[in-house]
């Protein structure tokens, strides 16, 4: 059986839900990533493999480029008909190419692609709504429709948190199907060795781990800061040009250590490192009140006690999983889960039922059940 993924977003960008679930659909299952051009050089015009998964670029509509010109064209009804024809004719000639199966089951989270995909003959289309599509800052006034042509023709659609079930429920009339994030558990509970650069940090480590984006609240950042009880903050992961200059000076405040990005491979041990896990999010911003952050299960798989935004998908499990929305609040949460003994094993529980091979397995399930309906 064939699956073809159309991605709005590249296979190696970072290691994201899409790879964590797809490199883990069983044989006889062939899985085909499209994904659009990026703006280095490394995007895989010719396909490659990696592990099980067929990897290869599309020419797709992609808003918000770094082309002035591109994004003039097409912002025009004509320049985007000519982009997503073109993207049609190149994605035809590698599915004859790669032998992909003439009406394979379709994957699609790109918005960007809905004449395309009604003309692609396929046996199924499913739609993985991961991230609002409509959330970021590039995002075009003529997306939205993209976004009601894509879920309309979708025979379901995975959603990531039950923000968005709820949300897409008054939206289509599309099966949802609720499938939350998870983690790789024997990755990150596996006990490692303290990183160098942490291990000369004042305890307690207070961290956060992952993309420092425009959901980040400095003011919870401030008040960690603040209650660190001689301690540190420590901040890890990638920048983003909305907050580059935020984090730039955040970082010249005592008992604050940003480290950078580090590879997947090494996380673990960071978490590990850490005394207690934080996302900082904008409780109030209606995107971050629909995500389901894997963040969340890489803390409580490391053993560490989790201070984050609220969450519709978890119910709070004080001292181990604590929800903060206020200053005030993160403040309590903190002296809270730095007034308890680690429990790395209960944490761990709360975890395990989120392993990425269970989130897979039932993605397959539901996947192989409706084409045995059709």
């Amino acid at each position: 059986m064939d699956l073809l993924v159309v991605s709005e977003v590249r296979w190696g960008y970072f290691r994201t839900r899409k790879q964590f679930l797809l490199s883990r659909f069983p044989a006889p299952w062939r899985v085909f990533f499209a994904q659009p051009p990026g703006a280095g050089g490394d995007d895989p015009w010719q396909p490659r493999q990696e592990g099980r998964v067929t990897v290869f670029t599309v020419p797709f509509l992609k808003p918000g480029t770094t082309s002035a010109l591109y994004n003039a064209v097409t912002g025009t009804a004509v320049g985007r008909a000519a982009v997503e024809l073109s993207a049609e004719l190149y994605l035809q000639r590698m599915l004859s190419r790669l032998e992909i199966a003439p009406d394979p089951v379709v994957l699609a989270s790109n918005i960007y692609a809905p004449t395309l995909l009604s003309r692609l003959r396929k046996k199924l289309l499913l739609y993985d709504f991961t991230d609002h599509p409509l959330q970021f800052s590039a995002t075009p006034p003529w997306a939205r429709p993209y976004l009601r042509r894509t879920l309309a023709q979708a025979q379901g659609v995975f959603v990531v948190s039950e923000y968005y079930r709820r949300t897409l429920s008054s939206e289509t009339d599309r099966p949802l199907i609720l499938l939350g994030n998870g983690v790789e558990m024997a990755h990150f509970e596996a006990p490692r060795a303290l990183p160098a650069d942490l291990a000369g940090l004042p305890r307690p480590r207070i961290g956060y781990v992952g993309l420092l984006s425009h959901f980040i609240d400095f003011e919870l950042l401030e008040a960690l800061r603040r209650n660190r009880r001689g301690g540190t903050l420590v901040l890890i992961g990638p920048g983003t040009p909305a907050t580059d200059a935020a984090v730039a000076e955040f970082s010249r405040r005592e008992g604050v250590a940003v480290l950078g990005p580090r590879p997947y491979a090494d996380v673990p041990a960071y978490m590990q490192g850490l005394d207690v896990g934080v996302i900082p999010f904008r409780a109030s911003d209606p995107y971050v009140q629909g995500i389901n952050p894997n963040k969340v299960y890489q803390y409580l798989a490391a053993g560490l006690p989790v201070i984050t935004t609220p969450l519709l998908d978890l119910a709070p499990s004080p001292p181990d999983l604590t929800f903060a929305a206020t200053p005030a609040e993160i403040e309590q949460a903190l002296t809270l889960a730095l007034a308890v003994a680690p429990e790395s094993s209960r944490r761990r529980s709360l975890a395990r039922p989120h392993d990425w091979d269970a989130l897979a397995a039932r993605m397959v399930a539901e996947i192989e059940s409706r084409l045995a309906a059709a």
